[in-house]
């Protein structure tokens, strides 16, 4: 509501304005704008990776600078030189000089505020702006008739942007126009600001980095596998669809069986693609693929037939496979405003399937704003056998295939007498040297530590040694009716010898989950560091035995110092708390980075 008030009121500002200079100026003003609006869209591409891969300028800032930047430059300079060389008006009666002014400086106005709306929507604001999205969902989740949640897409009130871009299609695809066509790369550019700019966090990336040390622009950030046309509809035992987003109140909505079948006229078709590490965000040493679905675009032409022009289209992904650890080897039918967040360690291998016009032919596709790869003329046979699950392929019928095998079995890597029903804190603390408010004691047992406190430091510092052990801390107090269920693993060995398996020392965008053996998944409720420090033992420490009541996110945010040490030191050991309910059996460790299979069940005892 607020850019599109803001967005009227400068239009018809400026086509009063025009009104009064009249029908001479309004006509040099429109020739200027055209100009700089060819010479903007014409080459903010080649300017942006001029800014982001030479002078390394954040991406997310140098595709909306280069745009703004190429237009406001051009648009004052032409106006200068028709100040200066174009001297003298046109007299002509002054109702046609001011209704022939008011009309330029209204095409005059929707051609400014056109490019700068859309530079403005093109930084990094998450896919909303002023009270502004360009697609929304439908109010209560309402579906359409195959049972999906309705989006639907908004546009200013006098579709400043879209004239803009229309006006320049029609330079492009006429005699102004080069080899390549801009509606053959954005068939609809207003769109792509969306897809591409509607992130889940605000410091997402909405183009990969291009510096001295990564460069996910083009196919170094992306590559097509393979690709197929799927001849059946994907079928509900294999497909999940999530009405409802996320919310702070329902943080775990429920996820349901639903076949996908192509509309009347549509058919689909289906691609491996590897996102590739450099086209990852990256945090410290860390990267991580947060994304959604827009932000993967696939380009290509329908073909009406013979002896008739292409017409390009482009589409976002229907169904995604590989990138949700809630799912295993089970597709999911995506909305656009569904978030996904993997650990990159590797070229990450994700299914996707778009809908497609019948008379579609796939050129390329893209992952964020500039990692591109082509797409191969002729499409496989078939879909591949493998299923993608998050931490690697699985066979078919084999769903949840531990991910250790070959290499090493997770089961073998944990530090077994410390992993199970073990309710024992890593070393006995002295209860004189815990002071904090913030850390709950209870008879001699450790209750809980309030979320955003840690307890840190030394061993020498924290410990009951001699005498003072019988008095001190031993345990965690079990909370009524719940178990303690830990993991405790040497994260370096772990990430070295696992492969594609959990990473435990990966992303703070990893929430850690176990997950019993009849599915159901118990959140992290607390996990400590025992690394070296200055050459001395050093622990963090963090437990809450009601994460959701307390509004504990399942996060491991540990110092940064002691996340690298956890990485590099080889006797660095990671611990993870689980509060389960009695006689729980725990399979499956997982994150948004893979998962981890025990092998075996892991059980809990009675109360």
């Amino acid at each position: 509501m607020v850019l599109n008030i803001f967005a009227t009121v400068l239009v018809l500002g400026i086509t009063f304005i025009g009104s009064l200079f009249g029908l001479y100026s309004g006509m040099l003003n429109v020739l200027c704008a055209v100009f700089a609006l060819a010479v903007a869209f014409g080459y903010w591409e080649a300017l942006d990776g001029l800014l982001a891969g030479t002078f390394h300028l954040h991406p997310s800032y140098t595709g909306p600078l280069a745009l703004g930047l190429l237009f406001i430059v051009t648009l004052v300079a032409l106006r200068l030189l028709a100040d200066n060389f174009l001297r003298g008006n046109v007299r002509v009666p002054m109702y046609v000089d001011w209704g022939g002014g008011a009309v330029c400086g209204f095409l005059y106005g929707q051609i400014i505020i056109g490019v700068t709306v859309l530079a403005l929507l093109m930084l990094p604001w998450g896919g909303r702006i002023m009270l502004f999205s360009r697609y929304e969902r439908a109010p209560d989740d309402r579906v359409d008739d195959a049972g999906r949640v309705e989006f639907h897409r908004r546009a200013l009130w006098l579709r400043s942007d879209e004239f803009a871009v229309g006006f320049f299609k029609l330079l492009s695809g006429g005699s102004l126009g080069g080899t390549t066509s801009f509606a053959s790369v954005y068939p609809d550019f207003t769109q792509w600001v969306f897809w591409t700019g509607n992130q889940m966090q605000h410091e997402v990336l909405t183009a990969p980095m291009a510096d001295e040390k990564v460069d996910g622009w083009g196919s170094k950030g992306l590559a097509v596998a393979s690709w197929w046309e799927q001849k059946e509809p994907l079928p509900a035992e294999t497909t999940r669809y999530r009405k409802q987003a996320p919310t702070k109140d329902n943080e775990k909505p429920p996820y349901e069986a639903m076949a996908l079948r192509p509309a009347e006229g549509k058919r689909l078709i289906g691609m491996r693609l590897s996102l590739r590490d450099d086209s990852a965000d990256v945090e410290g040493e860390y990267k991580t693929h947060r994304f959604r679905p827009s932000n993967i675009r696939l380009v290509g032409d329908r073909i009406p037939g013979e002896g008739l022009a292409p017409k390009p289209r482009h589409y976002v992904p229907q169904v995604i496979g590989g990138a949700d650890a809630n799912l295993e080897t089970n597709y999911r039918i995506v909305d656009v405003d569904n978030n996904f967040s993997v650990s990159a360690r590797g070229d990450l291998k994700i299914d996707v399937y778009f809908e497609v016009d019948e008379d579609f032919v796939p050129r390329f596709v893209e992952y964020r704003r500039r990692a591109r790869a082509p797409v191969a003329a002729t499409p496989a046979e078939r879909a591949p056998e493998d299923r993608l699950a998050l931490s690697g392929p699985a066979q078919p019928g084999r769903p949840g295939q531990p991910s250790g095998q070959g290499v090493a079995r997770f089961i073998d890597l944990i530090l077994r007498n410390q992993t199970g029903d073990i309710d024992r804190l890593p070393f006995v603390l002295a209860s004189n040297k815990i002071t904090s408010l913030d850390i709950e004691i209870r008879d001699r047992k450790l209750v809980s530590i309030a979320p955003k406190t840690r307890l840190a430091g030394f061993r020498r510092d924290l410990e009951a040694l001699g005498p003072q052990a019988a008095q001190g801390i031993s345990t965690f107090a079990l909370p009524e009716g719940k178990r303690i269920f830990q993991v405790q693993a040497r994260t370096k060995r772990m990430e070295s010898l696992l492969g594609q398996a959990i990473n435990f020392a990966a992303a703070t965008t990893n929430q850690y989950k176990a997950i019993d053996n009849r599915g159901n998944s118990h959140d992290l409720a607390g996990y400590y560091a025992l690394v070296k420090k200055d050459g001395q033992d050093y622990m963090e420490l963090f437990f809450t035995p009601n994460p959701s009541e307390v509004g504990y996110s399942g996060l491991i945010e540990l110092d940064p110092d002691v996340r690298k040490a956890l990485r590099e030191q080889d006797d660095a050991i990671l611990g993870l708390i689980f509060v389960v309910p009695p006689e729980t059996c725990i399979r499956v460790i997982q994150s948004q980075g893979g998962r981890s299979d025990f092998g075996q069940d892991m059980c809990v005892g009675k109360q």
